[in-house]
């Protein structure tokens, strides 16, 4: 994966699919440690959150997992696992979810100490207990019940 010095803004390239915005992330975890990192809501003061976004037309979803989590988090690591996809608010009209959130889980291999997003968010390691304990979006603490560390 290329690394950009910026993060990606905007709308316009992202992918949908019939009206449900198409979303991908990762759960970045330190196996050895058992430890997830999350980073902050930029949306929700104190809410912390799994790196996410928009998957673009120019990119793989794996590769818009791995982007969205260097930008967000400045972590590089192997999507190891695909953890299934998970539909975020429905409307109740269509039947049809707002989001489709797409993730894989990664071996984190490097944390930088410099990423796109450092100025706008913080990030942290937690136990994979209290990971699922302070995620309150259903769709990662679905993702979270997917990973390696919920197997164990």
């Amino acid at each position: 994966m290329q690394r950009q010095e910026f993060a990606r803004e905007g709308r316009q390239n992202q992918l949908y699919d019939n009206g449900s915005r198409l979303v991908a992330g990762c759960v970045p975890i330190d196996k050895q440690g058992r430890r997830v990192l999350l980073v902050a809501s930029t949306r929700h003061d104190g809410e912390w959150v799994l790196p996410k976004g928009g998957w673009e037309n120019d990119e793989t979803i794996e590769e818009a997992a791995a982007r969205e989590t260097w930008e967000e988090a400045g972590v590089i690591g192997r999507i190891v696992t695909h953890l299934g996809e998970f539909e975020h608010k429905i409307d109740k009209r269509t039947g049809a979810p707002e989001s489709v959130f797409t993730f894989f889980e990664m071996e984190v291999e490097k944390v930088e100490e410099r990423w796109p997003e450092m100025k706008k968010r913080e990030r942290r390691w937690f136990s994979f207990e209290e990971a699922k304990a302070v995620v309150s979006k259903k769709v990662m603490r679905k993702a979270l019940d997917q990973c390696s560390l919920a197997r164990r």
